[in-house]
């Protein structure tokens, strides 16, 4: 094989085009990403373009989602390449792949905390804007600060007990089965759970997301941040629509999630049954210093563009290592 001409700049190649489809910064092409962001490491540039370069044994590391793995695989491999598995969507919904890909790659992409270059949907930053987690050990200030008068004041306008947005009425995972036990077990309150989309009576299409988010800001006092499937470590946006609206999240998945939230913050229904969650949605409800004991957060999460905050940290450092052939 010719040799590339020397350069600084790492050829990321996303195998599958379906990397096009994803709505987020990451899987723009070229360094538009990394240098939005003011990364630390740009010298990154992504494509799907498998004929931008001369041979395809040029590029410094080739992207593979399981997701969408359709495509034939290279035939020719250099050995400084690094091939990355990439799986940001639940194992419980594309679970590990065929055998012949073991000792296949080098890194990986996804959702796991242990992983190579972890795509979350939150981070926990330090007051220095260090990040800190989420991680497998995650430690959260002891005690936890106070809750702000200010906060306290926001929360007092609240009057509805929980809301849901939802379109996927029937997943592995039922949650559809654990919110029905809950309604049931909140109408012994007089409460109930509001559902938006197609799942139930009332709508928030994504064209008016930001009013549905403003009025659970303003009117719901938790939110249903149940996940589709049960996975490890898998946390999704759902957790980001109470988190970023003063909202307390219930959530549902197999996730540990003491490493993402502190203690106190959340309710999980997937470790207490129906009519616990009822309790605890009631006492908040009927007690506004309880409920505000929630919001005692020493470090918030960042939320928003963490996944690319991660690819600036990770990527080019991990290319550019010197690595076996085959890792995983």
């Amino acid at each position: 094989m010719p040799k590339r001409l020397p350069t600084d700049l790492k050829y990321i190649l996303k195998w599958t085009q379906a990397f096009s489809h994803y709505d987020s910064p990451i899987f723009k092409n070229g360094q538009e990403a990394l240098l939005k962001y003011n990364c630390t490491y740009r010298n990154c540039y992504f494509t799907g373009d498998k004929s931008l370069l001369p041979d395809i044994r040029y590029f410094d590391a080739i992207l593979f989602d399981v997701e969408n793995y359709w495509d034939y695989n290279p035939i020719l491999r250099s050995p400084h390449q690094k091939y990355i598995f990439v799986g940001l969507e639940s194992a419980d919904n594309f679970p590990v792949i065929l055998p012949k890909y073991d000792a296949y790659y080098n890194l990986t992409w996804t959702y796991k905390l242990d992983s190579d270059i972890f795509g979350a949907y939150l981070i926990v930053l330090d007051k220095k804007g260090n990040i800190v987690g989420p991680k497998v050990n995650m430690e959260w200030i002891n005690p936890m600060l106070p809750t702000s008068d200010n906060i306290r004041k926001k929360l007092l306008v609240k009057r509805k007990a929980a809301a849901w947005f939802v379109s996927n009425c029937k997943t592995k995972g039922r949650r559809e089965v654990v919110a029905k036990n809950l309604s049931k077990e909140l109408l012994k309150y007089g409460l109930s759970i509001d559902i938006y989309g197609w799942c139930g009576r009332l709508i928030c299409s994504k064209d008016h997301m930001y009013d549905c988010l403003e009025d659970l800001e303003n009117d719901y006092y938790f939110y249903l941040a149940f996940e589709n499937s049960l996975a490890e470590d898998y946390v999704t946006e759902k957790i980001l629509y109470p988190l970023l609206h003063y909202t307390v999240p219930i959530v549902y998945g197999g996730a540990n999630y003491s490493r993402f939230l502190p203690p106190g913050s959340y309710i999980d229904a997937g470790k207490l049954n129906a009519s616990q969650v009822a309790s605890l949605i009631s006492q908040a409800i009927v007690n506004p210093k309880l409920y505000a004991e929630y919001f005692r957060i020493g470090r918030r999460p960042k939320l928003g563009e963490a996944k690319t905050l991660r690819l600036c940290i990770r990527t080019s450092p991990l290319i550019g290592k010197s690595l076996p052939p085959t890792e995983y």
